[in-house]
């Protein structure tokens, strides 16, 4: 609550301003592209601040006003502004005067949808919150395909074939004003700042002949900086993905560093598109220590966030993976659509069980069975694998070498850790299965002794 009281107090005033009217589009541009993004609340203070500036233009308000009219606390409304200006729909001015702050709210209009499905963060973004289906009919909506002219003659007249004038404009001069106006342009794009991308670090990686400097464009490097942030790519990340992004004729252009910057993460990541998440600030005092994960936890908790291919090199002790190895992840991520921590369970149970040899058979009738029982996650990717290990030892035999040639019944070869953990659970039940067992027959001779009765004669 300190931190909110430094920012915002419901006495402060705030003035509200529109530099250009908005139109029904821009409210539809707000409703459908901005709102599954910022959220309903954000979406109410932008629509509330819009009507207030076309009826009290230039008269502050308190945000006690604000709160009524919203039926919102003053941390939601904080934070729906704080929304809306990261966004672009908002920019805040302060002015500290020695009883109260006095702000300016200016409203912005929000993007074409040319320019909101151009931009990487909006539109992934978008993508992410809403379902597939939903995504393509509201593009459509917005980016309507306009008839081509190609066959059609322009037969449209000029102002000098309809009018003429009886004027001498040139001794009118008087009536005109040649003083310059500030003019105020819509935004075209989404406000962003890369100044915390090294893109020293970047080209120090970047060859200069498989990538020129002149190819580093402006808009380029904004775009990278833009790509970066939504995917969080550090700047050895976007090296590989400039790489693939750059073509033939040694070009960059938005829609091949948009795809490569999407396959990447889906390889290395995830294949579910990011989303834009606030950032939360801890503003309270540190909690009590956590308690210690179980290991089981803290297996899942690393299959589930590491990229595949960290995983291959925590595998090899931090050698760089082979490319078939990169390749194979790539085909159960792109062809079978794994989840990334599927495929992390599913190279780590192969590789480890094979020794660190790869038969690419074996690997694809696992993640084909594995896509037919539709496993999503790491601990069902786990407990398939325990389920299912005899029918998976026998593939892994079919697929190295004749069972002539193998002694039956000998299983030496290495499993991961994780695979113990049912292992050692079926081996505890048989030991108490015996050691009852036992303990019945003792009891048993014991008693017939003192009967005088022999175990032949017991039968």
């Amino acid at each position: 609550m300190q931190f909110l009281f430094k920012e915002l107090q419901p006495v402060d005033s705030c003035i509200i301003q529109m530099p250009y009217p908005l139109t029904d589009q821009d409210r539809q541009l707000v409703t459908l592209l901005y709102k599954p993004i910022i959220g309903i609340e954000a979406m109410s203070l932008y629509f509330t601040l819009w009507a207030e500036s076309e009826y009290h233009p230039a008269e502050p308000l308190s945000h006690y006003f604000l709160m009524d009219v919203l039926g919102m606390p003053l941390k939601k409304i904080f934070d729906a502004r704080v929304s809306l200006e990261a966004i672009g729909l908002l920019k805040t001015w302060k002015q500290d005067k020695s009883d109260q702050r006095l702000f300016i709210y200016e409203v912005l209009a929000p993007l074409t949808a040319h320019a909101f499905f151009s931009e990487p963060i909006l539109a992934t973004s978008l993508y992410s919150v809403i379902h597939e289906k939903a995504y393509i009919k509201v593009r459509d909506r917005f980016m309507k395909k306009q008839q081509t002219h190609q066959d059609f003659e322009n037969v449209s007249r000029e102002l000098k074939d309809v009018y003429k004038s009886n004027h001498d404009y040139n001794k009118l001069g008087h009536i005109f004003d040649n003083t310059p106006t500030e003019e105020v342009n819509r935004p075209s794009k989404l406000p962003f700042y890369s100044l915390d991308f090294d893109f020293d670090l970047l080209k120090s990686g970047l060859s200069e002949v498989m990538i020129p400097s002149h190819v580093l464009t402006l808009p380029v490097k904004e775009l990278i900086a833009k790509v970066a942030f939504l995917y969080s790519f550090n700047p050895l990340d976007m090296q590989k993905v400039v790489m693939l992004a750059i073509d033939d004729q040694n070009r960059i252009t938005e829609e091949r560093l948009k795809k490569s910057a999407a396959d990447f993460y889906k390889l290395t990541v995830s294949s579910k598109p990011p989303k834009l998440m606030k950032q939360v600030k801890n503003t309270t005092e540190p909690a009590s220590p956590i308690a210690k994960s179980s290991k089981d936890e803290l297996l899942i908790k690393y299959l589930e966030e590491t990229p595949p291919l960290e995983v291959l090199r925590d595998i090899s002790k931090g050698r760089e993976p082979m490319p078939i190895e990169v390749e194979l992840a790539n085909e159960l991520v792109m062809k079978y659509e794994l989840p990334p921590p599927v495929v992390n369970v599913l190279l780590q149970f192969v590789l480890i069980r094979a020794k660190m040899k790869l038969n690419k058979n074996y690997v694809h009738k696992i993640a084909a069975h594995w896509q037919r029982e539709n496993v999503q996650t790491a601990r069902e990717a786990i407990d398939i694998s325990r389920k299912e290990h005899d029918q998976y030892l026998d593939w892994q035999n079919s697929a190295s070498k004749p069972a002539a040639f193998r002694k039956k019944g000998t299983r030496d070869e290495k499993v991961p850790e994780w695979f113990f953990k049912a292992k050692e659970s079926r081996a505890t039940k048989q030991t108490i299965e015996n050691e009852v067992t036992e303990d019945f027959e003792i009891e048993k001779q014991k008693l017939l002794k003192k009967l005088g009765v022999t175990e032949g004669q017991a039968k």
